[in-house]
């Protein structure tokens, strides 16, 4: 697709957002590859290379929490030498200056480049990377500068400590899902998602369905597309930023004055 091809979709995706006054931003791994940060499925995945039971199960962690370590200390140092990309950052932008509208920003990411780009209060789906956690009681803690806490029992009953992701055959975190749910989107913005994990995939499925705009940006087509009201074919790095400037603009904001 052509420059003016592609203009002509962002114009479309800014057009159908631009009335939102509750809007959902929900950002995939996609969304975090575009800053070298690898995903799990597709072309290059994690778990091409290693299995999933092995390293992201609760038994898989019993059977041998010292490799289920070694590989997240390994990402998190890869994560820490990723740094944030203009799409990231255009997020933050759009979540400090969309007119009239609050922003909610959830992710089924756990690295912090969001955070680190400006975003606040993000809703990690998944749990977060840097995160420590005891594998017992309710103890939690903040890891990002040397590990250290991963290589000690828990502070508070001594149990052995774990990563802070939301493993396969674990609840997601009631507290994020209840904040999406009644956060009551009436616009959603899709970035870099396969589509294919639950309950996160089935939220903008069900808001297209009530009449809420949904804008999909991915470089493949995913089972979204087709049901979306809008989906640009592109990396989040090239197509976020003209989108976001247009969301953000004075010039937006005195045309949706005009036609209401």
């Amino acid at each position: 697709m052509g420059d003016s091809g592609q203009r002509v979709i962002i114009d479309k995706a800014v057009r159908l957002l631009a009335p939102a006054k509750r809007l959902l931003v929900l950002a995939g791994a996609g969304l975090s590859a575009d800053a070298g940060v690898p995903t799990f499925r597709g072309e290059g995945g994690l778990w091409n290379d290693h299995k999933a039971e092995d390293l992201a199960t609760p038994g898989g962690f019993e059977r041998d929490p010292e490799l289920v370590w070694d590989w997240y200390r390994e990402r998190r140092l890869h994560i820490a030498n990723c740094e944030p990309h203009v799409g990231q950052r255009s997020i933050a932008l759009l979540q400090r200056h969309f007119p009239a509208a609050t922003v909610l920003i959830a992710t089924t990411n756990e690295d912090d480049l969001l955070e680190r780009a400006g975003v606040s209060d993000v809703l990690h789906l998944h749990g977060a990377l840097f995160t420590t956690r005891c594998s017992v009681c309710a103890w939690s803690g903040d890891d990002h500068v040397d590990n250290a806490l991963s290589l000690m029992p828990c502070p508070q009953c001594a149990a052995r400590v774990r990563p802070g992701s939301v493993w396969f055959g674990e609840s997601l975190p009631k507290s994020a899902l209840d904040r999406m749910h009644a956060f009551h989107a009436d616009g959603c913005l899709v970035i870099g998602s396969s589509a294919m994990v639950q309950p996160a995939a089935g939220i903008p499925v069900d808001l297209q369905s009530h009449g809420h705009p949904v804008v999909e940006v991915n470089p493949e087509e995913t089972p979204l597309s087709n049901v979306v009201a809008c989906s640009l074919r592109g990396s989040a790095k090239v197509l976020l930023p003209p989108m976001i400037d247009l969301l953000t603009s004075s010039i937006m904001r005195e045309q949706q004055s005009r036609q209401g």
